[in-house]
């Protein structure tokens, strides 16, 4: 155990901002179910912790997935898992809070409670074990496959969840079922999985989920921040023509997630990231974060500054994160303000109808050698299957925007296995290539040096919420073949560098992604025999295929649809439809009172959701009524 302490305490020493505090009424235990490096990348587990840590009777430490080092340490001492700021055992906590971006965690999630000594099914436990809590991205995607490991399951964002489920503890100190009861009745944020029953029918599809207690909702709504947490005393003030008081709230501190840690020894441990905005309008049909993130949201432009302007004595690094960076509608305020701050830009992806001189300069101002950016697919035809409205020649011509400005590397997300994908789909994402390397070429001789091009290749996974979640996963044996013939003919371009993943990890994102309740025991047989997914399907006799290699009917009960997302069936259904004719469908709108997905109830939009950041940004501006 010394080694472990060691371990943590060397890390603690590089880190600046995190929080120890002593003698709090609630004790959590904030888990990302990944090694250190990866869960201190990642905002939404950064922002919770520090939501926690605000509520001054809450002292909340950080747990992650143990490297292979400590791993060891553990399993030669036989040490509970610690936690990050005071090493103390996991399992002496009252709450252990999962924060889960990816269903691929769904595994780390068994395996750190294993590591805990805490009963991964939650029927195993007893009244003294700690509470145990998932939230993050995958709670309102599919929760389902580790729903009973789960006590209770924060489906939405937490900003808002955060702060009621503290509420809720403190007000029923009863037992923990009364507890849990009270939390399913809160009308949307929180599913209580043990309060479901599920029945199933002969072939094993679900039949329906019935509420085993009154009060309890049928479906669970997600909790979705409109603006920010004081958005309800702002409006208020606004609406009431109390401008002073508006102007004193907007000079306080909004919720801009944003790095609250300084972490030197994470992924991109030496910027400072901040979130810009969340969802994206454009409705591509195989993109979850998209739909699931319905309706685009961003994050007032003075508030990034000033949150940038708070780390610039501390980095001169600052990433933007979102999904579509160029659809906020104050980027180039932002650009401009961040590049008056000799801030040097850098951005995950970058949408390709995105890219604009502005962002490309700023790129270039900040010596970054690679941009990254998604044609998807070779074909302008599977491009309109899919809702992304580009064509090849277009696809070209903005690649060569960038690699004129000197960024002669560039990386291109690509998926193979799309619905109505053909071989000769593939064969054009190979003359794509080829054509971008050549443009790229072309350009280099004007640098005198040449650069490089990453095809990234992953196979398509189906995901729940989206047009897409009717569809089967193309055949393991189908889309080995396909990535090994798209690699193959890619090497042999000069100047390309391919990186694929394995048809193998497609397959096991997909039963997760789209599994039911009995995945759960698959999980669990996995994380006490290594992570083997076979020999953990023989041990269950779980057939993977009646979860990921079937059309499903339009008529069939999906797992996940427990959860409400907001998203109307009949518009995921059209928009399937329309996807095997490749017929392509215009942007969400966002600022209007557009109801074809069923999100956005009228009376919401009708309040100022962040989408209107006219209206957060102008304090003099009436909120529409």
């Amino acid at each position: 155990m010394k080694r472990i302490i060691e371990s943590y305490r060397r890390k603690l020493a590089t880190e600046e901002g995190y929080v120890v505090k002593r003698g709090a009424q609630l004790r959590v235990a904030l888990c990302y179910p990944n090694v250190y490096a990866v869960g201190m990348a990642n905002l939404g587990f950064q922002s919770v912790y520090d939501l926690f840590n605000n509520i001054p009777d809450v002292a909340c430490e950080r747990v992650f997935l143990p490297d292979e080092q400590e791993l060891r340490e553990y399993e030669k001492t036989g040490a509970p898992l610690l936690s990050f700021e005071t090493q103390t055992p996991v399992r002496a906590f009252d709450l252990i809070a999962f924060s889960i971006s990816f269903e691929t965690d769904y595994l780390n999630m068994a395996r750190v409670l294993r590591l805990a000594g805490v009963p991964v099914w939650a029927r195993e436990r007893m009244a003294r074990d700690p509470l145990i809590l998932m939230g993050g991205a995958a709670s309102f995607l599919n929760p389902e496959p580790i729903a009973e490991f789960t006590d209770v399951i924060g489906v939405g964002e937490g900003e808002i969840l955060v702060p009621q489920l503290v509420n809720a503890i403190f007000e029923n100190e009863g037992t923990k079922e009364d507890l849990l009861l009270a939390l399913a009745r809160h009308g949307r944020g929180f599913y209580v999985p043990s309060l479901y029953e599920v029945a199933y029918n002969e072939n094993g599809t679900i039949a329906a989920y019935t509420p085993i207690e009154t009060g309890v909702p049928e479906r669970v709504g997600r909790a979705v921040a409109a603006e920010n947490p004081k958005e309800g005393t702002l409006r208020r003030a606004l609406r009431r023509g109390e401008f002073e008081v508006a102007e004193q709230l907007r000079a306080q501190e909004v919720f801009a997630p944003a790095t609250v840690i300084w972490a030197p020894e994470a992924e991109m441990g030496e910027r400072f990231l901040v979130e810009i905005s969340r969802g994206c309008s454009q409705g591509c049909r195989f993109c979850w974060a998209g739909f699931n993130y319905w309706p685009p949201r961003v994050v007032p432009a003075r508030d990034i500054l000033a949150k940038a302007k708070e780390w610039r004595a501390k980095t001169d690094k600052i990433g933007l994160v979102s999904t579509a960076v160029c659809d906020h509608p104050e980027i180039s305020e932002i650009l401009q303000g961040l590049r008056a701050l000799d801030y040097r830009i850098s951005v995950s992806s970058l949408r390709l109808d995105q890219i604009e001189d502005e962002l490309l300069d700023a790129l270039v101002e900040s010596r970054d050698q690679q941009i990254a950016v998604a044609p998807e697919t070779g074909s302008d035809r599977l491009r309109k299957v899919i809702n992304k409205n580009l064509t090849n020649d277009e696809i070209v011509d903005i690649c060569g925007a960038v690699f004129d400005r000197g960024m002669l590397t560039i990386k291109l997300y690509l998926m193979v296995g799309l619905p109505t994908e053909t071989d000769e789909d593939l064969a054009e994402m190979v003359k794509l290539v080829e054509r971008i390397k050549d443009r790229m070429l072309e350009a280099g001789k004007r640098f005198g040096r040449a650069g490089k091009i990453i095809p990234a290749l992953n196979g398509f996974v189906p995901k729940p919420n989206t047009p897409f979640q009717w569809e089967p996963i193309c055949a393991e044996r189908e889309l080995k073949r396909r990535l090994k013939w798209v690699c193959k003919q890619l090497a042999r371009i000069p100047n390309v560098e391919v990186r694929a993943m394995s048809a193998r990890i497609a397959h096991e994102q997909a039963l997760f992604s789209s599994g039911d309740r009995t995945i759960g025991q698959v999980i669990d047989a996995m994380a006490r025999n290594g992570g083997d997914l076979n020999a953990a399907l023989r041990e269950t006799n779980t057939d993977a295929s009646q979860h990921t290699s079937r059309a499903r009917s339009y008529d069939e009960v999906l797992p996940w649809e427990i959860v409400d997302a907001g998203l109307g069936r009949a518009f995921l259904q059209q928009e399937h439809e329309r996807a095997q004719v490749a017929r392509s469908t215009a942007p969400c709108p966002s600022v209007s009172q557009c109801t074809r997905c069923g999100v956005c109830p009228t009376t919401w939009l009708a309040s100022a959701p962040l989408a209107l950041v006219q209206l957060q940004s102008s304090l003099g501006a009436k909120v529409a009524a």
